[in-house]
């Protein structure tokens, strides 16, 4: 049989699959990036102060006052009722963010502003983290892959409308890989030769921000992520001690998802409450599962091909609410809530992308230091924390798989702790 060679090969194509992998993605769509961005549970898009600008909504940075600093760490930590019965991983993970926006001045007559930033996160372990799954494994679809990536976003804002509306726009970067393999297992002395091609590839960012005395509004559009793998293996392989086998295969996989959205933010101060509600609508319909397929010839020259259950996906609206007041002068405190409906619509089928609807509670607390009294320019240190509860989902499997029960309850929890400095440069 022509397919004798495949296991052998397949072991080859795994060296160059995690050598090659290259993941870029981020904490921030999950938790936030620490400070007020987690405590108000992502609702930040309307709001000026505060450096993750580059990220959330690249316009915010042209209206800001002064150049702003943060940076945070944190644990994230991940865990599922029921884990050992259904395969899955309880995950804790140190984080870090770091961000920087830097406004200066354009014209005199009138005033204009225009600014850049950037906004860096990734796990203090590692810069990526990546696994490719079979059709018929068990992965929770929202928690545990793409918010363990290192991200990069570079953003720019101007002003369009003196002191009331404000462009921006910016760039997420990340990789995709590409590759080709010879490999010839014949005789004493295998040999193999490879090309690979690691290409930096971009998903845009763009943001609207409009603002008077007391209220504000945003727009942001976030662009995809979608960074693929792409591995093609020509080997061959002895067989019987004189008989050579040639066995050509082609594999490939999503790295990870981001869904494409957009969001619409207003905040208002009511004396010295501050209040925000937002809306954001993603394109989960777009979904590409982290599943290897595999193209291989048969003996008779046939193509064979990884199948892939079909899993009904819908896309969602995600409402948020937050307020941000101070306790006193030395004092500010922020809280936030998000819904996340689940964008999976059905699991009785063979696949198993395991997720359900979530509550989001976010809280952040940060003490104001004057300046001069420990450093030169007025900063805050803070605690936050972020909660995830995660509806129980019963499944049961009108298909059944290896991996699963043919009944079983998907229920976990997420939650994220840490500290944040900020400062105004």
């Amino acid at each position: 049989m022509k397919l004798s060679g495949f296991v052998t090969i397949k072991y080859l194509f795994f060296i160059f699959f995690w050598t090659a992998a290259q993941a870029l993605c981020s904490q921030a769509q999950n938790y936030g990036l620490g400070g007020s961005t987690s405590g108000r549970a992502n609702s930040v898009l309307a709001e000026v102060n505060h450096p993750y600008a580059a990220l959330y909504n690249p316009a915010l940075i042209a209206a800001q006052s002064q150049s702003l600093f943060g940076f945070s760490t944190g644990i994230q930590q991940t865990r599922f009722r029921g884990a050992d019965e259904i395969k899955l991983k309880n995950q804790s993970l140190a984080t870090w963010a770091l961000g920087f926006s830097y406004p200066i001045k354009v014209s005199t007559s009138p005033d204009r502003q225009m600014g850049f930033g950037l906004a860096l996160s990734g796990p203090y372990q590692k810069l990526r983290t990546f696994s490719a799954y079979a059709p018929e494994d068990a992965f929770v679809m929202r928690y545990g892959g793409s918010d363990s990536q290192f991200k990069a976003t570079l953003g720019a804002g101007i002003e369009i409308l003196p002191r009331s509306l404000y462009l921006g726009g910016g760039l997420s970067l990340y990789m995709s890989t590409a590759g080709a393999a010879e490999e010839n297992i014949v005789g004493s002395n295998p040999t193999g030769r490879v090309a690979l091609d690691v290409g930096l590839n971009s998903a845009a960012i763009v943001g609207l921000y409009a603002q008077n005395e007391k209220t504000q509004g945003a727009f942001t559009f976030h662009q995809q992520l979608d960074p693929t793998f792409t591995q093609s293996i020509d080997g061959k392989i002895s067989v019987a001690g004189s008989d050579v086998i040639h066995q050509p295969m082609l594999a490939k996989s999503s790295l990870y998802y981001e869904p494409q959205s957009v969001q619409l933010e207003g905040q208002h101060r009511f004396g010295n409450l501050k209040t925000s509600m937002g809306l954001s609508y993603e394109f989960w319909s777009r979904y590409k599962a982290p599943i290897l397929i595999t193209e291989a010839k048969d003996n008779l020259g046939g193509t064979r091909v990884t199948q892939v259950a079909q899993v009904p996906m819908r896309n969602t609206w995600n409402p948020r609410i937050s307020f941000e007041l101070p306790a006193d002068d030395s004092f500010t405190l922020s809280s936030g809530y998000q819904y996340r409906p689940s964008p999976v619509v059905d699991l009785s089928g063979a696949g198993n992308y395991l997720d359900s609807s979530a509550h989001v509670l976010g809280l952040s607390i940060s003490y104001n230091i004057k300046p001069k009294s420990i450093l030169p320019w007025p900063t805050q240190l803070g605690l936050y924390g972020q909660y995830h509860w995660l509806n129980s989902r019963k499944i049961t499997k009108t298909v059944r798989t290896s991996e699963t029960p043919p009944d079983f309850t998907f229920q976990g929890n997420a939650a994220v702790y840490g500290l944040c400095l900020q400062t105004a440069l």
